[in-house]
């Protein structure tokens, strides 16, 4: 698959813009990924994990949530699902 670090282009993390997937994703998945991933989608309904706006929001939080949402967005494309 295409290498997330650096889009495809080719970095000191992959091979020619892609990695190899030679185990169940899920394994690799931790708990603190799973619960940004929980958070980014409660933030996406308007309910951010500290009170107040955007700008009360950690970089890397929001950061995160960009990748997650983009994730989501391509793949849903790509099945066809709408909403």
């Amino acid at each position: 698959m295409q290498c997330f670090s650096c889009g495809g282009s080719g970095c000191d993390e992959c091979e020619n813009g892609t990695i190899d997937i030679a185990c169940c994703p899920m394994l690799l998945v931790t708990e603190d990924v799973i619960e940004v991933m929980e958070y980014a989608e409660l933030y996406k309904k308007g309910l951010p994990p500290i009170s107040g706006g955007a700008l009360d929001q950690a970089k890397c939080f929001t950061d995160a949530c960009r990748i997650i949402w983009q994730e989501e967005s391509y793949w849903k494309n790509k099945l066809g699902i709408i909403g």
